[in-house]
């Protein structure tokens, strides 16, 4: 499932071929300006130029990440003894197909990245839920002008994304275009399509697994069975170490065991390149203890 290759065998057609094999591909001693520069010709050959550009850019507007070069930006920054559980980059609607991290320097004892393997053949999927948007029925028609920017501002799936069968109202929001009325539920997830694989899957977005309880409380567990997880002499194990437990709003009673099927465990190292299938493997990180080394990593969607 990894296949690990030198800077001078690093063609971009033969990373594409790995990755339609849905290998995890990480390349060793690549040169930051190689890296962002690999992620551009990979994005091109698999025509996600303008997803690759649209994500670096929405980065910068929304502030959560800052771009270094011209594809590559900054992880989320943690807390001390944050862990960040696994998932796929994304969401429903930005559909990203493939995810990249660049390591700078990894001196911590800790901080490995966890990647695990969405089994398409488990029933637990179906039991899973995505935090979307939709349309309340009797809702206003909107003009062509309206419905581009409800879609825009609102991230609905098209201007026409109505109430369905199976979703779970949690509440109204609020909008700025009259008689629009939206509201914000629990979703089934639907299928995306792999341009990799060349068929529709079930990703684990991060719309699914930040809300869910149950996600940090199977990653908890994993982290301390396999003795990755940090807590201190005197610190228990609690939310604050969640990265996203603000976001975290329902259980499902889901075991990672149910849902992925292997597991990779990579301590990055200066130089090393990673890039893999964003529907297929879901990113997560263990956490450290602060003040234990330095972790600087970029990552880069597409």
């Amino acid at each position: 499932m990894l296949e690990i290759i030198s800077y001078d065998q690093c063609q971009a057609h033969e990373i594409v071929e790995l990755l339609r094999q849905d290998r995890v591909v990480m390349i060793k001693n690549l040169t930051p300006d190689r890296a962002d520069t690999l992620v551009s010709e990979l994005a091109d050959l698999l025509g996600l130029t303008e997803s690759l550009e649209l994500q670096a850019g929405f980065a910068a507007l929304y502030g959560h990440r800052k771009r270094i070069g011209k594809n590559l930006m900054t992880v989320n920054e943690r807390s001390n003894y944050e862990f960040i559980t696994p998932h796929c980059e994304g969401d429903g609607i930005s559909n990203i197909q493939f995810a990249s991290f660049y390591c700078y320097g990894n001196s911590t004892d800790g901080g490995e990245t966890i990647l695990m393997k969405i089994d398409e053949a488990s029933p637990d999927l179906p039991i899973l839920r995505e935090l979307s948007t939709r349309i309340a029925p009797g809702s206003k028609q909107l003009s062509i002008q309206q419905a581009a920017l409800a879609k825009a501002l609102y991230r609905l799936r098209s201007p026409d994304d109505y109430l369905r069968a199976g979703d779970r109202i949690l509440g109204q929001r609020k909008t700025e275009i009259p008689g629009l009325v939206l509201l914000t539920v629990l979703a089934l997830p639907e299928k995306a399509y792999s341009r990799l694989l060349d068929k529709s899957l079930h990703p684990y977005w991060d719309t699914i697994a930040s809300i869910d309880h149950s996600s940090a409380e199977s990653f908890t567990h994993l982290l301390r069975q396999n003795g990755l997880l940090k807590s201190g002499d005197a610190l228990q194990v609690t939310k604050k170490m969640d990265h996203t437990a603000k976001r975290r709003i329902w259980r499902s009673g889901v075991n990672h065991a149910a849902l992925f099927s292997a597991k990779m465990t990579l301590k990055l190292s200066a130089g090393d390149f990673i890039a893999y299938n964003n529907l297929t493997w879901a990113h997560g990180v263990a956490n450290w203890t602060p003040g234990c080394g330095i972790r600087r990593l970029a990552a880069a969607f597409a």
